[in-house]
């Protein structure tokens, strides 16, 4: 039978960390688990708990200098935090950005919970008392983990209340520079606990710092996320007034063009009917469907605001000699607002236009636009033809030509508007042709 000595010394000290991370990756991590998911995080746990064990029996029983110990225990953090940020990846379909992004931020919430746990001991211990939580016996370990859990928790429900969703737009230079940061600093911090606290006072003064700093982090972090998120709205609603702005210039240059067209129709029915007029019947006749062409671009599909998108794009098509063809159905739309609309159209058949325009064969130049429901589900397909190489990204995006910060913005926002509506965004090539597949579930909202 296990005793409370070796239950704590052989196992729980040792593996408390690891359980700890492990919680904190199933909470944080909200995205698309992958296949086989109980498998990985059933590895994912065996992976934390024989690193976290092994790190901690080097620690306490091989290492007898202190100096050497708190560097075992500072790479015990720095070894599950990189597990935890590996972990996201091996488990879940995420992004760079928001896998660090997550990595610190349980690194954060597993400090200050260690810090608050340690702080109430500590303060107990100087007033010459003991913690129910931290008695070397098998019901304080309990206590204790209930103790991490309950902190954790309430402090992730916090921020699933103060921040909408984690910036998955954040450039990864930022998320590498704040681990490159946090996590060193908080090395320091693990040092420093276990080398200047030999005595009581010293002890508690020290996690009191330590769980003022990382609630710091914890603000911080929250605030990088919001601050992320405004940064998105803001390019969100940019982009939907500029298209608000493009349609209303089409619409004023419409009118004065036709305004034109009606005043050279009347010189073109005054010379048909003079002599030399019937000579060039067919001339005229010609240039008269020219200009009926152009003005039966106007789209009506159910929704006024995909129609104007689809009118814009339409014009746009025509202009540019390429073919596009679609076969829509607005009302399945009605649940998107109309920023969002202009944003998931505009932006798939911008890049669609982007690409096709490339294309020297005007013969070559196509785009296709699909939308049905299947089941529960909203599917809109685009499809374009291109030209050269499509490379895509680390996470699964085409490579764009155009330069500045906006590199793949418009995709990355057709990804945020599908997994906001419970659905996904997935991008193929096949053939010189490009596939962008949207699904949504409108009952999610």
């Amino acid at each position: 039978m296990i005793t409370n000595l070796s239950w704590i010394g052989a196992v729980d000290h040792r593996i408390s960390a690891a359980i700890v991370f492990f919680m904190l990756l199933l909470l944080l991590n909200t995205g698309k688990k992958r296949s086989w998911f109980p498998v990985r995080a059933g590895v994912t746990l065996a992976v934390m708990c024989v690193c976290s064990w092994a790190l901690r029996t080097l620690s306490d029983v091989q290492l007898q200098n202190v100096y050497l110990q708190a560097l075992c225990y500072s790479a015990q953090i720095m070894s599950l935090h990189l597990l935890f940020v590996g972990a996201c990846f091996f488990c879940y379909k995420t992004n760079h950005a928001e896998a660090w992004y997550n990595g610190l931020l349980g690194l954060t919430i597993f400090k200050i919970a260690w810090n608050a746990f340690k702080t109430g001991a500590s303060l107990l211990l100087v007033n010459d008392m003991d913690a129910p939580w931290g008695r070397y016996s098998i019901a304080g370990s309990l206590i204790s983990y209930l103790v991490y859990f309950s902190i954790s928790i309430s402090l992730y429900f916090l921020y699933k209340k103060l921040v909408k969703e984690p910036p998955y737009h954040a450039p990864v230079r930022l998320m590498t520079l704040l681990t490159a940061v946090f996590v060193p600093l908080q090395m320091v911090l693990e040092y420093c606990g276990h080398v200047f606290t030999a005595e009581k006072d010293a002890l508690f003064i020290y996690y009191l710092c330590a769980l003022l700093y990382t609630i710091l982090n914890y603000a911080a972090l929250l605030m990088i996320a919001e601050l992320d998120s405004f940064r998105h709205e803001n390019r969100t609603m940019h982009d939907f007034i500029s298209n608000k702005m493009r349609y209303y210039e089409m619409s004023h240059e419409g009118i004065v063009s036709l305004q034109t067209k009606c005043h050279d129709l009347k010189h073109q029915i005054r010379a048909i009917r003079s002599e030399a007029g019937k000579a060039r019947f067919d001339e005229y006749l010609n240039e008269l469907e020219d200009s009926i062409n152009e003005y039966s671009t106007v789209v009506e599909c159910g929704n006024p605001t995909v129609d104007i998108v689809l009118t814009e794009k339409n014009i746009l098509c025509y202009s540019n000699h390429v073919k596009f063809s679609y076969m829509i159905d607005g009302s399945l739309f009605s649940f998107l607002t109309e920023r969002e609309i202009y944003s998931l159209f505009g932006n798939t058949l911008d890049n669609a236009l982007e690409a096709v325009t490339k294309i020297s064969d005007p013969e070559q130049r196509m785009i296709t636009l699909k939308s049905n429901s299947r089941g529960n589900m909203v599917v809109l397909q685009v499809e374009n033809t291109f030209a050269g190489d499509m490379n895509l990204t680390d996470d699964a995006l085409p490579q764009t030509t155009k330069t500045g910060s906006g590199h793949g913005f418009g995709l990355r926002s057709i990804q945020r508007i599908a997994e906001k509506h419970g659905g996904m965004m997935s991008l193929r090539t096949e053939g010189g042709v490009f596939k962008l597949t949207v699904v949504m579930n409108p009952q999610n909202d």
